[in-house]
C-alpha cells in the first residue's frame, strides 16, 4: 500500500524538468573551463565484471554501523564494493588530497546540515561531486564544491554571471544545496532517490517512476530506466561513506577539524578594487582568490554590494580599505586610453571582456568615445581564464575576415531593453539591422533565446557601415599567404605591423592559429614589406617578477596579453617563470 501511494503521488505530480548535470549554455560563463579530476567521471574500470576479493578491512568496513545514527540504508552492491576498492586503494593518493581539501569546508558543512535537519551522511556528497574543489567546473557546465548546474543555482538565490560565480562560494553553494536537498527529500521521501535527483534532476527521476511504476532507486538502476551515471551516483556515495567513517581502519589520516584560519565577512561596495583590497591586506592575488573563488574578475561587480572573505588576522586591514578605497593606488583594472577610431567592440575584443561587462564598468561614458578618453578594463581572476576569454570572445566564423565596422559603436547606435515575448528577429527589422549585427555587438551566440529586460547595443545603420568601411578602404593593404612553419610574429616584424593589429584584421583567436597556405590581410600604410624599425617600435627586456603572469604584465605596460604572447613565442597555457626574459615592444 505504501509503495502503491508513493507510486500514486508522482504519477498525478507535475513533471518537472531536469535540473541535475545535464547541458545548459550560458553565454555568461563562455571562459571557464572543465577541471574536474578524471576520477570523478570516469568509470571505465566498473566495466570489470568482478573486482578482487574484498579484504577483511573492507569487508568490516561495508558491513559497519556508523556511530551517529545515518538514515541511509547501506545496499552491499557489487557497484559499491568497487567504487570502495578503487577509491580506498587504487586511487588512494586521490582520495587522501580530497580529505586534506575539505578540511577547512567540514565544520561549515556539518553545521549548515544540522541547520536544516539532514542527515550528517551528506557531508560526503561533495567528495564525489567536485573532490570537495570549490573552483570545479565539469564538461557539461556544472560548477563549484556541490557542482550545480546554472539554472538551478539561481533558482536557490546563487548568482551566476560575467562578474561572479556563487557556484564557488562554498558558504552560500552550502546552504543552497542545503536547501535543494530538503526539497527533493520532502518530494521522493526516500534519500536514495533524493540523491538520483540530485544527480539527473528531479524531472528525470520522477518520469522514469512513473513511466516504470518502480518507486525504489536500486529497481529502478536494474531496469536501467535511469541514465548510467546516475546509476552509479549512489552506490559511489555509499562507498565513500563508508570510507569517511572507517578512515582509521583503512590506512587513512584522519581528518582535522580544526585547520584553516576563521574567516570574517567584509562588505564592499560594487566595483570595488579587489586586486588593491588585497595588497592593503598584505595578501597576494592567489591567497585573496583562494579565499574568495567566487569572484571571477579582480574588481567586484558594479552597482551592486558584494561580500569579501578574509582571515581573522586581516579584518581590521580590509575594514579600513572598504571604508575609503581612494587611499589605495589602483590594481585590479587596467586604464586603457583610447586611441582615434577606436570603439567599445574593439577594446572588448582585445581585452576579452563583453561589451555590456565593459560599459556596466564605465558608466560615465556614452556609446561613442573619442580619442583620449580612458577606459576602465577590469582584469580576469586568474590567467587562464584571460587566456580563455580572449581565444572566446574573439572567435568569428573560421578563416573569413569580417569587417568590424559593422559591430562598432556610433553616435547611431541605441540601446534597446528587450520586451517579453520580444525576439531577436523582431527588434533586427525594427531598426532595419541585421540580426548578425546585433548578436556580434552584444556578443550573443545563439539568435533564438533573448532575456527579457535585458538591454541590447543596436550597431549604427548600413550608411554608418558603409561609410566606415570606405574610409578604411583608403588606408593601404597587403595579402600575406603564410608559408609552412611561419610565425606570426615574424610576420609582423616584416610587415612592421604588431601582431594583435595582424590578428584583429583577420579574427584570428590565437597568435598559434596560423595555417600554411592561409591569406592574411595586413594593415597599414604602405603594401611594402619593410621591417619594423627600432624608431618605429621600441623593444626591450623585461625579467618576470614572483607572482607575475601574462596578464599581469601586460596591464602593466598597457599592452595586449596576445601580443606579448605572439612577440615571445608562448602557448597561452605556458606559465612564466621567476627571473625569465619577455621582450616587450612599446
Amino acid at each position: 500500500m505504501r509503495k502503491f501511494t508513493k507510486f500514486l503521488i508522482f504519477f498525478i505530480a507535475i513533471v518537472l524538468s531536469g535540473c541535475g548535470k545535464g547541458y545548459y549554455a550560458d553565454k555568461e560563463n563562455y571562459d571557464m573551463q572543465a577541471n574536474l579530476e578524471p576520477e570523478l567521471w570516469e568509470t571505465n574500470f566498473l566495466s570489470v565484471k568482478r573486482g578482487r576479493p574484498l579484504t577483511e578491512v573492507e569487508r568490516k568496513a561495508l558491513a559497519s554501523k556508523p556511530t551517529i545514527p545515518f538514515n541511509l540504508d547501506v545496499t552491499q552492491t557489487a557497484q559499491v564494493e568497487r567504487f570502495l576498492q578503487y577509491f580506498a586503494e587504487d586511487k588512494r593518493s586521490t582520495m587522501e588530497r580530497w580529505l586534506r581539501r575539505s578540511e577547512p569546508y567540514l565544520p561549515y558543512v556539518r553545521a549548515v546540515l544540522a541547520s536544516y535537519d539532514l542527515p550528517p551522511d551528506l557531508i560526503v556528497l561533495p567528495f564525489i561531486e567536485s573532490g570537495y574543489n570549490s573552483s570545479a567546473y565539469s564538461r557539461v557546465g556544472a560548477g563549484g564544491m556541490w557542482q550545480f548546474m546554472p539554472l538551478t543555482a539561481r533558482r536557490f538565490g546563487l548568482t551566476v554571471d560575467w562578474w561572479v560565480d556563487e557556484r564557488r562560494n562554498p558558504y552560500k553553494s552550502t546552504v543552497a544545496a542545503a536547501q535543494y536537498l530538503s526539497k527533493l527529500h520532502q518530494m521522493f521521501g526516500d534519500w536514495h532517490l533524493a540523491l538520483a535527483a540530485y544527480n539527473c534532476g528531479e524531472g528525470r527521476v520522477s518520469r522514469a517512476m512513473t513511466g516504470s511504476a518502480q518507486v525504489d532507486f536500486f529497481d529502478l538502476a536494474a531496469a536501467k530506466k535511469l541514465p548510467r551515471e546516475t546509476r552509479m551516483y549512489v552506490p559511489k556515495f555509499l562507498a565513500v561513506l563508508m570510507i569517511f567513517q572507517n578512515l582509521k581502519a583503512l590506512g587513512f589520516k584522519p581528518v582535522n577539524w580544526n585547520v584553516g584560519d576563521i574567516m570574517k565577512e567584509v562588505p564592499v561596495k560594487g566595483g570595488t578594487d579587489l586586486l588593491a583590497m588585497a595588497k592593503a591586506c598584505g595578501m597576494t592575488w592567489e591567497q585573496f582568490s583562494d579565499a574568495n573563488t567566487a569572484f571571477r574578475r579582480q574588481v567586484s561587480p558594479p552597482n551592486r554590494e558584494a561580500t569579501v572573505y578574509v582571515p581573522k588576522s586581516k579584518y581590521q586591514l580590509a575594514m579600513a580599505f572598504s571604508k575609503d578605497p581612494s587611499k589605495y593606488p589602483p590594481a585590479g583594472y587596467t586604464a586603457y586610453a583610447v586611441r582615434s577610431g577606436e570603439s567599445w567592440w574593439n577594446i572588448a575584443r582585445q581585452y576579452g571582456v563583453p561589451i555590456d561587462s565593459l560599459r556596466e564598468f564605465n558608466p560615465g561614458l556614452g556609446g561613442q568615445l573619442s580619442a583620449g578618453t580612458t577606459v576602465k578594463v577590469p582584469g580576469h581572476s586568474t590567467q587562464q581564464e584571460s587566456m580563455i576569454a580572449l581565444s572566446s570572445i574573439k572567435k568569428t566564423r573560421k578563416h573569413k575576415v569580417i569587417a568590424s565596422a559593422a559591430c562598432n559603436y556610433s553616435k547611431n547606435s541605441v540601446r534597446h531593453k528587450v520586451k517579453r515575448g520580444e525576439t531577436l528577429s523582431a527588434i533586427a527589422a525594427r531598426y532595419g539591422v541585421s540580426q548578425g549585427s546585433i548578436m556580434k555587438a552584444n556578443g550573443l551566440r545563439s539568435a533564438k533565446y533573448v532575456q527579457a529586460g535585458k538591454r541590447l547595443t543596436i550597431p549604427g545603420t548600413n550608411t554608418h557601415v558603409a561609410s566606415t568601411s570606405s574610409k578604411t578602404s583608403t588606408r593601404a593593404k597587403s595579402v600575406h599567404k603564410v608559408k609552412r612553419g611561419e610565425t606570426l610574429y615574424a610576420i609582423s616584424q616584416k610587415y612592421g605591423v604588431s601582431s594583435a593589429t595582424i590578428m584583429r584584421a583577420n579574427n584570428l583567436s590565437s597568435p598559434n592559429s596560423l595555417r600554411s597556405g592561409a591569406k592574411l590581410v595586413i594593415p597599414g600604410k604602405s603594401g611594402s614589406a619593410t621591417r619594423l624599425s627600432t624608431k618605429d617600435r621600441k623593444a626591450f627586456s623585461y625579467k618576470v617578477g614572483s607572482g607575475e603572469t601574462v596578464w599581469s604584465i601586460a596591464r602593466k605596460f598597457q599592452i595586449s596579453p596576445t601580443a606579448l604572447l605572439s612577440w615571445n613565442n608562448l602557448s597561452r597555457t605556458t606559465k612564466l617563470q621567476i627571473g625569465q626574459r619577455l621582450t616587450i615592444h612599446k
